[in-house]
Formats: structure tokens, C-alpha cells, sequence
């Protein structure tokens, strides 16, 4: 008996199956047309990948429109070269080098691109994922003075810059400047996803010098890039070549500037006068322009906007942190907190159990309050007060007496020992007098403590007359806060 089976056909063959068998007969009845992505290419209306719609922004060197790929039906935003700048060389070079810093930053806040190329007609563009959104700009424009006089809105645009940070940081992590920090390119999409826009100014920092094709080439000494009320000292020098990573720092101090403040501190009538005060122009801290701001998010402002470098942040990432730690409600680098301030801080962080000392610290006055009640019902102790306190206006009026007789003898006094004992007299009164009111205002106090259900109102005259005098005496010195 014959063992060769080679004329059989093999199972596994796919050729030697027949549709039908796997199918059935009537398997083509139901089956559907698909539509393969280069099918949807040749059916488009001009044979082109892309459907370019409307204008969606324009600069110097590009222009962004609204598109469709055809390809694979999604909407995407599509950057296009002049045509007239077609033919120069590093323009053409620097915006292609945008589109390949945005494909490697690796971040939520920056836009991925898609594609790169020529168009049919032979520009250069790039795609991008299109984001619908306001600029951050925007957002503040739309603030009314008493905006910036609440906490609230200042935390909702502090946490907006926190994350244009982190965005920024992810950048300088790989060794890029942005160069043209501003609001305006900065995109809040309609879900609150931040974006670092318009990275056509961008640079790595790790470009070889003898490179052809090098930023520090294409951008020759002496050229100011960058958007002058928000460009850094060196930029506005005309060194933009030698930009490092504070330079960025420079640009997002101005941003935290205006998000406190309302004011861009540099910004002139004309870009000359801007570059002017970014080179020269030493803006008062935020808190001291708006009073309402805290004093550790103000010390982190200027920290960014220090006219050298070294002085600054040395990156984005020291600002994050530093913007986090201060959202967080912890120490910052930028400045030391007293005492209160940590306090206050740990009280954020700590809401319920700073609430339950609260409520102890609170029992506690109570029952220290009653205790002095108790005590105060004995009127003597409160004459006794009072009787120290008229030996204490009694002296008080006597150096009054006696310090106008001095004053009128210094001014008549012409021998320079006579005159130095003279004023040396004068001080000490001065100072016994200072003790007396401090000697005054407490007994005062401790006479109000000890009535407190039944006030005494010439305790209470006199505590609250020496408060209007403090209150006063900072308000001449123009200390508001």
C-alpha cells in the first residue's frame, strides 16, 4: 500500500479553502465595504491629506489654520511657512526645528505634533493636535480690580502658572528655552488643560558649536528675539544667543508679576521703552502693590525677575517647586517665614487639627477669663490699679513740664557741653516717659481682663487710646498692612 499523501491537499493550506465552506454560500451578501485610510485619501475632494479651513492665528512666520486629516478624520491644527520666507534658508530651518522640539517634549502642557512636510504647493507646515481654549490673556483681561483683592482668585490663576511651570521644566529638563514666554502664548483649553504655545523661538542648549545648522548661528549677537515687556535683560541686550534657563525664569517672573499685580512692570509705550525698563527698571515688590498678596509668593516673584541670572531661579524646576511648596502652604526658598507665618502655614495644612487646638485654646481663655473674674470682684484690687495708675499720669505730666523747659533751653543753648547734657537729659526723660505709657496701658489691661463683665470704662479708655496711637503712628509710616 502505497504511504504518499502529497497529492492531499494540506489542511493548514489557506489557498486550497474555499470561501464559501468557511462562510457559506451567501457570505458576500452581508459583508460590508471598508473603507482603507488611503481610500478616504483619493476620495477627498483634492487628493490631499489635509482640508485646510479657516485662519486660526498669525505671526511673523507662520500662520496656524484649522484642518481636517482626511486620512484619518480628525481635526488638527495645521502651521504653515510664509511662502515668501520659503526660500531662507533658517527661517526654513528654525521652523522645522520647532515642529521637532514640540514631537519631543513628552508633557501634557505641550501640543503633540503629527506630521511635518511640504504642502502640494510646496510650503513647509506641520500638524499639531488643535486646541480649543482661551489664552491665558485672555483669563486675565477679563479681571476687575477687586479680582486681584481675593484669595480665591489668585490661587485659580497661581495653579494655572504652576502648570505652565511644570511644562517649561519638562523642557529645560531636555536641554530647550522657550524664549518667548508670554500669556498670550499660553492656551487654557475648555477643560482647564494648560498649554505652552509658539515654540518658534526656542533653542537647545546643547546644539554643537561648529554645527551648521546651530541657533547659536542662526541667531547672531546683537539680535533681540523675544517679546519685549516679557524678554529678560540678556535678551533685551541683544544677547539672545547666550540665553540660558534663567532666561525663561526671567519671562515667567513677568507673567507671576502681572497675575498678582495687574501690571506688567515693564511695559512702555513703545518696545523701546519696554526693553528699557527690562534692562533698568527695579519694580516695587507685588505685596507693596497690592497689599492683599502674600509675602512668600511676592519674595518668589522677585527672586524671578533678579536683573542677574545668577540671582534667579536657575530653572523652571527651582520656580515649580518653590510655586508648589507656596501652594502647599510650606517654607519656600525665596524667603525665611517668621514665626507667624508658620504658624499660619501649619494651621493650612492641618485644618482639623488646628481646629481641635482651636477649640482647646478656646475652652482654655474661657476658663482663664472666669479666673479673672473672680478676681476682679474684689475692688480693691481694681483701685489699687487705679491708684497706680494716677502716680503714673501724675509722673507723666511732670516729665511733660519738664521736657518742654529742655526744649526751650536746647534752643537757646549755644556751648556744645551744655547743650550735649541737654539732650541727654532729654532722652532719658524720653524714654521714662515710653515706660510710663507701656506701664499705663497695662495696668489698663489687667483692669479690663479683671472687669471684664463689667467694664470699666476708664481702663477701657485708656487701652483703647494707646491702640489708636500705635494704629496711628503706622499709618503716618505709610505701613497699611
Amino acid at each position: 500500500m502505497s504511504t504518499d499523501d502529497s497529492s492531499k491537499p494540506d489542511p493548514r493550506d489557506d489557498s486550497t479553502a474555499d470561501a464559501t465552506e468557511l462562510f457559506g454560500a451567501d457570505a458576500d451578501k452581508d459583508h460590508h465595504h471598508i473603507e482603507e485610510p488611503h481610500e478616504r485619501l483619493e476620495s477627498s475632494p483634492s487628493g490631499h491629506r489635509y482640508v485646510i479651513g479657516e485662519t486660526i492665528g498669525e505671526g511673523g512666520m507662520a500662520v496656524v489654520y484649522e484642518a481636517t486629516d482626511v486620512q484619518l478624520q480628525r481635526p488638527v491644527a495645521l502651521k504653515r511657512l510664509r511662502s515668501e520666507l520659503h526660500n531662507r534658508h533658517e527661517i526654513r530651518e528654525r521652523f522645522y526645528d520647532e515642529a521637532e522640539i514640540l514631537a519631543g517634549l513628552d508633557h501634557p502642557g505641550a501640543t503633540a505634533v503629527f506630521d511635518a512636510g511640504r504642502l502640494p504647493d510646496g510650503d513647509s507646515f506641520y500638524t499639531m493636535k488643535k486646541v480649543s481654549g482661551r489664552t491665558l490673556g485672555d483669563l486675565m483681561d477679563e479681571r476687575i480690580p477687586e479680582d486681584l483683592l481675593h484669595r480665591s482668585d489668585r490661587a485659580r490663576f497661581i495653579a494655572l502658572f504652576n502648570r505652565v511651570c511644570e511644562t517649561v521644566a519638562a523642557a529645560h529638563a531636555q536641554g530647550i528655552i522657550h524664549r518667548d514666554l508670554k500669556p498670550e502664548n499660553v492656551m487654557v483649553d475648555d477643560f482647564g488643560v494648560v498649554y505652552v504655545m509658539d515654540w518658534g523661538l526656542a533653542k537647545r542648549l546643547d546644539e554643537s558649536e561648529d554645527t551648521d545648522q546651530s541657533d547659536s548661528q542662526r541667531t547672531q549677537a546683537g539680535v533681540v528675539m523675544g517679546t519685549p515687556a516679557y524678554m529678560s535683560p540678556e535678551q533685551a541686550a541683544g544677547r539672545a544667543v547666550q540665553s540660558d534657563r534663567q532666561s525663561d525664569v526671567f519671562s515667567l517672573g513677568v507673567m507671576l508679576y502681572e497675575i498678582l499685580t495687574g501690571i506688567n512692570p515693564f511695559r512702555g509705550d513703545t518696545p523701546v521703552d519696554s526693553m528699557k525698563g527690562v534692562l533698568y527698571h527695579e519694580p516695587e515688590p507685588p505685596k507693596k502693590v497690592n497689599p492683599r498678596v502674600d509675602r512668600a509668593i511676592s519674595a518668589i516673584t522677585m527672586k524671578a525677575l533678579a536683573k542677574d541670572p545668577f540671582q534667579r531661579y536657575r530653572s523652571a524646576r527651582e520656580l515649580a517647586d518653590d510655586i508648589r511648596s507656596y501652594r502647599e502652604f510650606k517654607p519656600v526658598s525665596a524667603v525665611e517665614p517668621t514665626k507667624l507665618e508658620k504658624l499660619a502655614n501649619w494651621s493650612r495644612r492641618h485644618t482639623r487639627l488646628a481646629a481641635v487646638f482651636g477649640t482647646l485654646a478656646a475652652v482654655l481663655a474661657a476658663g482663664v477669663l472666669a479666673t479673672a473674674f473672680q478676681a476682679s470682684v474684689e475692688n480693691a484690687r481694681v483701685a489699687s490699679g487705679y491708684a497706680y495708675i494716677d502716680d503714673i499720669e501724675t509722673r507723666l505730666d511732670e516729665i511733660r513740664h519738664e521736657m518742654a523747659e529742655l526744649h526751650g533751653r536746647i534752643a537757646q543753648t549755644d556751648d556744645p557741653a551744655q547743650l550735649q547734657s541737654l539732650r541727654n537729659r532729654l532722652a532719658e526723660l524720653q524714654a521714662e516717659f515710653e515706660r510710663g505709657e507701656q506701664n499705663r496701658t497695662a495696668l489698663g489691661l489687667a483692669i479690663t481682663g479683671f472687669t471684664i463683665l463689667s467694664p470699666e470704662e476708664r481702663a477701657r479708655s485708656i487701652v483703647r487710646d494707646s491702640m489708636l496711637d500705635v494704629i496711628t503712628e503706622h499709618l503716618e509710616a505709610g505701613d497699611l498692612y
